[in-house]
């Protein structure tokens, strides 16, 4: 179905101007029809309930590619309501997401597009050459480049640490020091610096407990290091991790 005869069962032209931001997020909301790796959710941003429904109908009726569209289910903290759409990841998802662009452009007035990619807030022209060089188009692809942005993650937290390399495979963080010197760590939990307040064990302060964490803080570097049971919680700044020693 062409976006033509799209536009004459709908919306016309440019009905949604000014209604619907002309940048959009891939792959930072999780999918509702089926597993990450298997569904792409692309997220579009309106300035109201009303048009977020209007975009959204029209999507689910026009695009057959689209497994699911739908609103979020209140507004931001600025009255925006999102508007998420979920399309299979295969190697027409570059193409289908262009189609897709192609045609709410034309209802919001909006001929150029930017988009972001996961956590990263880098904005970059929606082009077919941008689109494929970021956004993943099998699960294989997919499960490869969360990896590296967790990596990525992991390694931003260990910013005082004098190390070769880290890498991370599923939860095990692998650090890599001088002279094949590594340590490895199990990553149970993380979140702001909080998060030990949330721990339900009781802070560990024996001598040995103590002679642990000054021990990793020298391997490691200045973080604020606590035993808590038999797991160690490390702190930088505002972010903190659940390391268990392997």
């Amino acid at each position: 179905m062409s976006s033509n005869k799209i536009l004459k069962e709908g919306l016309r032209a440019n009905d949604l101007e000014d209604l619907v931001y002309p940048i959009f997020e891939v792959d930072t909301f999780k999918s509702k029809m089926g597993e990450d790796p298997d569904v792409c959710v692309v997220t579009f941003q309106a300035k109201d309930r009303y048009p977020a429904r209007d975009f959204m109908e029209f999507v689910e009726k026009g695009y057959p590619f689209v497994l699911d569209a739908d609103v979020s289910a209140g507004e931001n903290k600025d009255g925006e309501y999102s508007i998420f759409v979920e399309m299979e990841r295969n190697n027409k998802l570059v193409e289908n997401i262009m189609e897709l662009l192609f045609g709410v452009g034309r209802i919001c007035g909006i001929n150029d597009w930017k988009f972001t990619y996961y956590k990263d807030k880098d904005k970059k022209e929606a082009t077919t050459e941008n689109l494929k060089k970021v956004v993943p188009t099998s699960s294989k692809i997919y499960e490869q480049t969360m990896n590296r942005f967790r990596t990525d993650e992991v390694k931003s937290f260990f910013t005082k640490t004098l190390m070769d390399d880290l890498t991370l495979e599923e939860n095990i963080i692998t650090i890599h020091k001088h002279f094949g010197n590594k340590y490895q760590f199990e990553l149970v939990q993380e979140g702001d610096n909080k998060l030990i307040e949330s721990l339900k064990d009781a802070t560990n302060i024996d001598q040995d407990a103590t002679a642990e964490t000054f021990w990793l803080t020298k391997v490691f570097g200045d973080y604020n290091i606590t035993k808590v049971g038999e797991d160690f919680v490390f702190t930088n700044e505002n972010r903190s991790m659940i390391l268990k020693r392997i």
